[in-house]
């Protein structure tokens, strides 16, 4: 059988960026379909359920204001079809989520310390921004937190919440999605350690507890969440990096299985995939370290039915393939992996 999934890459506007490709679910080996040029470096990708639409983020690499666009799939499956495209009102936007409905889609801006709100409109194009709103603050490492940088958001089960990772202030801010005025209402913040870096957050499928994974101390943060007022409680905090490893390393992404019953996360530096079992109490228990064979992993993705984790390795242009045991949830390497420059995020077409 075969799994479409699209990647996006960092490339020049004028190059072949955002890619098709399909994976061999017998064989773990990847076939590119096809690439499309046209937008600068689309660092992240989400998509409609119905897989007719795919929304990228276009990530300046100055001060320029970013984008956001969309395209519709076309209908032979050879191609995407540019819808339209916004501006992200800030540098470097990284990430893009839509809500549960798929109405809303919400961007932030590393660069700019803001996140912007669109609406989504009845063709699948994205309308004018809704709301826009700027972090404040900074954090203990100079280098990298002397002011905002929001790297991620996440909506609860509800739609309800938008929580939103930001690296430079050491924070994660809790915002209320109010959907008939279109706007982002502030709720609370949860402090993180000063200078883990917050990055990238899952939540566990039951809605239970919320994973967040710190890109500066390479930790994970196990935390209960209340999804009445979206309130935060820390259980647990787990190294993403094998005891002993003294090395430069940056932890990325995040993600749990389907099931929940495992957790991984990526390693850029160490360069590998961290994999942790999820007890029956959300906490965590590491199980192995696995080689991405390759350098700076960056994303990775997790097909829906646990069988198979792609990751991107951006600074040595693959993604390699493995096999997830689904008893303990190791990965084995296929063998098989996809060249292409500066792969940076993997999204997984749902059956």
């Amino acid at each position: 059988m075969k799994q479409l999934f699209y990647v996006g890459s960092y490339a020049q506007k004028n190059e072949e960026s955002l890619y098709a490709y399909v994976l061999d679910t017998e064989t773990g080996a990847m076939t590119k379909q096809y690439g499309v040029k046209g937008i600068e470096n689309p660092s992240f990708l989400t998509l409609g359920q119905d897989a007719s639409r795919v929304y990228a983020v276009g990530e300046t690499t100055d001060e320029r204001p970013g984008t956001l666009s969309a395209f519709v799939v076309d209908l032979n499956g050879q191609g995407l079809t540019p819808l339209n495209e916004q501006s992200s009102l800030g540098s470097a936007p990284c990430h893009v989520v839509h809500d549960p409905e798929e109405k809303w889609l919400v961007v932030v801006n590393y660069g700019g310390g803001t996140l912007s709100l669109y609406p989504v409109m009845a063709d699948g194009s994205i309308g004018p921004t809704a709301d826009h709103v700027r972090h404040e603050g900074a954090s203990v490492m100079a280098d990298r937190q002397a002011g905002p940088h929001p790297h991620s958001s996440i909506l609860d089960a509800q739609g309800r919440y938008v929580l939103v990772a930001d690296l430079g202030i050491d924070k994660i801010v809790h915002y209320e999605l109010d959907r008939q005025a279109g706007k982002l209402v502030k709720r609370g913040e949860t402090d993180v350690a000063p200078g883990m870096g917050p990055r990238h957050m899952d939540f566990h499928p039951s809605g239970k507890w919320l994973y967040l994974v710190g890109e500066l101390n390479n930790t994970v943060c196990v935390y209960e969440y209340r999804a009445e007022d979206s309130a935060l409680a820390l259980v647990q905090t787990v190294s993403t990096l094998p005891d002993g490893y003294d090395g430069v390393s940056w932890s990325a992404d995040i993600h749990l299985s389907s099931s929940g019953r495992y957790l991984y996360t990526s390693n850029r530096g160490h360069d590998s995939i961290a994999v942790f079992e999820v007890g029956e109490n959300g906490r965590l228990t590491p199980v192995e370290h696995v080689s991405t064979e390759g350098s700076y992993p960056r994303n990775f993705a997790i097909t829906a039915d646990d069988r198979w984790l792609l990751a991107a390795n951006q600074q040595s242009n693959s993604i390699v393939s493995y096999r997830i045991d689904e008893a303990s949830g190791r990965l084995t390497p296929t063998g098989h992996r996809a060249e292409l420059g500066a792969p940076v995020c993997i999204r997984f077409v749902k059956d």
